[in-house]
């Protein structure tokens, strides 16, 4: 097939078996021989060919499949550094050396909020901590009409407040919620009939473990953190046997001076040693001249030494009065026999704290709630002091319990571990030996001994014999003379002590 043109020139198309044969298409005057005259022979045909398709309909073809063009990465940006910022000048005051002995150049505002408790005085109020104190005490009622707060009450706790103000202001450890609820009442109450005074005390009880005595014993245990040798009861020595503490005293005082006589010393630490050289000196006169309570075998009780220090007090109490201990429908006679700190209140010695729980120690106090009571009876120490007759303070504290209407509880006979045994005779021998007339079983009946009360006012109470009195094998206790191998005796069942159901480490 062949097309004509109407250009000037010729178009050929031939199809051979109806396919798209090769298109021309030849300028006239080229298929003549000729050229074109200032252009490329190329480049015409090739203009005309695109012109002549454009107007006629080509092949159809399917569309290509699409193609997702490849995104180009953006470029990393190079981070830029931050500029360090100029710090803000602090607001200057003084140098430190002058702002350092300014009051106000180092405040910190804190806020501590307490409440003050009231002071129990009604026979409801006592017994909500010891349900068993108005039977153990049937008289205590009849006093509380006419009894009286005690000033010694709000002086304790306007130490407690002073305390924690303070303490709070420096920084230091604050006196703990539970030091500081831990005193029920004070009451001073008055038997009208025996016009015998009593400063009835409900508190928890802490654990004092001081206290030496080389007249009866050198197997004192001084390893505990506060332990010190020494009670504010006290006595002359009655014996050449010196203090296994002195030595070791000694040698602090020792170090102490030479520390003191070097010229590197500075002066502030010179006036600290001058008063550890003071401190030293007094307590080895101390220790050579004086015995004291010893805790783990003397009953005995402690008190803040503010109420001690009251002058002109109708129930100011002093060391060595007589102190009968409530705990578990129990009464303890015991001594007043140390003082402690003015913002603190209930403490007892080890051999007191034993016998309420004996898991007490040093650091393991027998009685954390308020269910401890303490009756001191003011103005009953003994003219001279001197070693704790623990049968005498247990006869006394009986008489003493009667003129305040009596109890029905148990009143506690101690066991003197200090003293000397009495020596025990040989058993006489039987014609015939019988399994049941043996030592043993003689000695087993004298130790059962038991304490009896009556439940009225007025009651009556039946002392145990003493183990002493029935030939019987006894445990060796401490010889008075020293021994470094003498160990006391083993308690009696008699003094089974009556657990508490908490245990509470001290503060």
């Amino acid at each position: 097939m062949r097309f004509r043109s109407h250009l000037p020139g010729s178009f050929d198309s031939s199809s051979k078996g109806g396919s798209v044969g090769v298109l021309e298409w030849w300028p006239a005057r080229i298929r003549r021989g000729g050229s074109v005259a200032g252009g490329s022979i190329g480049k015409l045909p090739l203009l005309l060919a695109c012109i002549f398709l454009a107007g006629c309909p080509g092949p159809k073809f399917n569309p290509p499949p699409s193609v997702s063009p490849t995104p180009t990465p953006s470029p990393t940006a190079t981070p830029v550094p931050t500029p360090t910022p100029t710090p803000t000048p602090l607001p200057e005051a003084d140098i430190a050396a002058v702002e350092r002995k300014a009051l106000d150049s180092y405040v910190l505002d804190l806020q501590v909020q307490v409440r003050v408790p009231k002071a129990a005085q009604t026979i409801q109020e006592l017994s909500e901590p010891d349900p068993s104190l108005p039977t153990v005490l049937p008289g205590l009622a009849a006093m509380l009409p006419t009894s009286k707060i005690s000033d010694f009450y709000y002086g304790l706790y306007q130490l407690k407040v002073e305390s924690v103000g303070r303490e709070l202001g420096r920084l230091e450890q604050l006196l703990s919620k539970h030091n500081f609820f831990d005193c029920n009442t004070i009451l001073e109450l008055t038997n009208a009939q025996f016009a015998r005074k009593v400063l009835l005390i409900q508190s928890d009880m802490d654990v004092n473990a001081d206290g030496s005595d080389s007249d009866r014993t050198l197997d004192v245990d001084g390893s505990s953190a506060n332990f010190q040798p020494y009670t504010s009861y006290r006595w002359p020595k009655r014996t050449d046997q010196p203090s296994e503490f002195l030595t070791d005293c000694q040698n602090k005082l020792k170090q102490a001076e030479t520390e003191l006589s070097l010229k590197a010393t500075s002066p502030d630490r010179k006036k600290a040693l001058r008063e550890q050289v003071e401190t030293y000196q007094r307590e080895i006169g101390d220790l050579k001249h004086y015995s004291y309570l010893v805790s783990k075998a003397d009953p005995f009780v402690v008190l803040p030494g503010f109420i001690l220090r009251q002058a002109n007090h109708a129930f100011l109490p002093k060391l060595g009065d007589y102190v009968v201990v409530i705990y578990g429908g129990k009464l303890y006679p015991a001594l007043l026999g140390d003082v402690g700190p003015s913002y603190k209140i209930g403490e007892g010695s080890l051999r007191l704290a034993t016998q309420l729980d004996p898991h007490a120690n040093a650091y393991n106090r027998p009685a954390s709630n308020l269910n401890v009571t303490y009756l001191v009876f003011p103005a009953t120490a003994d003219p001279v002091p001197g070693p704790p007759d623990l049968k005498k303070i247990r006869d006394r504290c009986e008489t003493l319990l009667t003129e305040i209407g009596g109890t029905s509880g148990q009143l506690w006979e101690w066991i003197d571990i200090f003293a000397t045994p009495t020596p025990t005779p040989s058993p006489t021998p039987t014609p015939t030996a019988t399994p049941s007339a043996t030592p043993t079983a003689t000695a087993s009946s004298s130790a059962s001994a038991t304490v009896t009360g009556s439940p009225t006012p007025s009651a009556t109470i039946t002392p145990s014999p003493s183990p002493t009195s029935t030939p019987g094998p006894t445990a060796t206790p401490v010889s008075p003379s020293p021994s470094p191998s003498s160990k006391p005796t083993k308690a009696s069942s008699r003094e089974t002590p009556h657990r508490h159901h908490e245990q509470t480490r001290g503060d």
